[in-house]
């Protein structure tokens, strides 16, 4: 700093190679370094990209975030198994509701796409809250809390994923296996996957595929384009040497063709191509981290995010994907778009583990920016605005 007497403010990684050349941008927000490594690399520096009255510090890790389909309220989930929704539509944090859900530990939430319910997952407690529903009257109590508890699930182990499907009609909870539950019936188990030590799972955008991956080191795609779960076919088992944390899909834009990403402890996103008409699948992009990968997710706008153990946000523009074309059709000029540029956003790097990310949904209440929610074991839950593609 010029005006303290020249002491340094901070010093930046450059991964290994010695800088030869550093330019500022004419208005100061941003410093361009290159030298003898791979990379031309980009600083901001500044704060603008984090919204004022958006940053929330807790002193328990949180292990879980996800928007509503509307974007109005925030769920976060923290390792101690407290739950709390916030309003996110206000300048800063508003709590609005607050509740302890099991033991802790490993927690999962998801709002289901119709934004009806919400499933929670913390320990070996499951618990299903209705947005809608508020009890009848004359029998309950009159509700205050916006939610109602539809069902609750006590298991011998730790559930270790869920998801809903697109039309909000099923749900997949895992916990030594994996059941496909009927949402508008009660709960009830319409399936059982075969599949053992699944860690993630998910259906396609268009709900025409659904994938498990795990400890097991196989991804399972299952056919899902007939009505009931209970005669869908095994698509592909693919075989990877590698633990896989968590997986994602890409935009469907076209019948037949869809991508997934998945990463875990190779400290690799991996993504598929998956043509189901012709029942082949093709790996096409591979995205290196320096840590293993916890959490993946993938919005209507092409952007693929990664958060890694080592507190790194890595986002990645592969809206090129969504030509409706298969990557074999075309040449490779077109193919290396999605290598040419990663924006990273770091926080407390290697003293913290981003744990949970999600994007605001392109269908939310006046969403004209790209939001996303960050969480991390330091505790901090941070709101993101990232900046439109040019």
């Amino acid at each position: 700093d010029v005006k303290k007497e020249w002491r340094e403010i901070t010093s930046l990684p450059l991964d290994g190679g010695i800088p030869l050349f550093a330019k500022w941008h004419p208005k100061d927000q941003y410093l361009a370094i290159s030298g003898q490594f791979n990379d031309v690399i980009v600083y901001e520096t500044s704060c603008r990209r984090l919204l004022e009255g958006k940053c929330l510090r807790s002193k328990s890790a949180v292990v879980a975030v996800d928007f509503s389909p509307n974007g109005k309220i925030l769920a976060v989930g923290m390792e101690s198994g407290i739950i709390t929704f916030f309003d996110a539509g206000s300048s800063i944090f508003v709590t609005l509701y607050e509740t302890v859900i099991g033991t802790g530990g490993d927690v999962t939430i998801r709002w289901s796409p119709n934004g009806r319910v919400i499933a929670i997952s913390s320990g070996s407690t499951f618990v299903l809250l209705d947005t809608v529903y508020s009890g009848e009257s004359g029998k309950h109590p009159q509700n205050n809390s916006r939610f109602f508890v539809r069902k609750v699930i006590q298991a011998g182990v730790n559930f270790a994923s869920l998801t809903f499907s697109p039309k909000s009609e099923w749900l997949a909870l895992t916990d030594t296996r994996t059941q496909i539950l009927d949402i508008k019936n009660n709960c009830n188990c319409v399936r059982v996957l075969d599949q053992e030590n699944v860690l993630s799972s998910g259906w396609s955008p268009d709900g025409s595929l659904f994938a498990l991956v795990g400890t097991r080191d196989v991804v399972s795609i299952y056919d899902a384009r007939v009505k009931s779960p209970s005669d869908w076919e095994l698509l592909f088992s693919i075989s990877f040497d590698i633990t896989l944390n968590t997986l994602c899909w890409g935009p469907s834009i076209k019948k037949g063709l869809q991508y997934l990403a998945f990463g875990g402890d190779d400290k690799r996103a991996t993504v598929l191509e998956i043509r189901t008409f012709e029942r082949t699948w093709e790996e096409i992009l591979g995205i290196p981290s320096k840590s293993n990968i916890n959490d993946l997710d993938w919005n209507d706008k092409g952007l693929l995010c990664i958060g890694d153990d080592d507190g790194v946000v890595s986002i990645v523009d592969l809206s090129y994907l969504k030509s409706g074309r298969a990557v074999n059709e075309m040449n490779y000029n077109w193919q290396r778009q999605g290598l040419i540029c990663t924006m990273k956003l770091t926080r407390n790097l290697g003293r913290n583990a981003i744990t949970s990310l999600r994007w605001l949904s392109s269908n939310a209440v006046r969403n004209n920016r790209n939001l996303l929610v960050v969480g991390g074991s330091d505790g901090i839950v941070e709101i993101v605005d990232l900046p439109d593609r040019r």
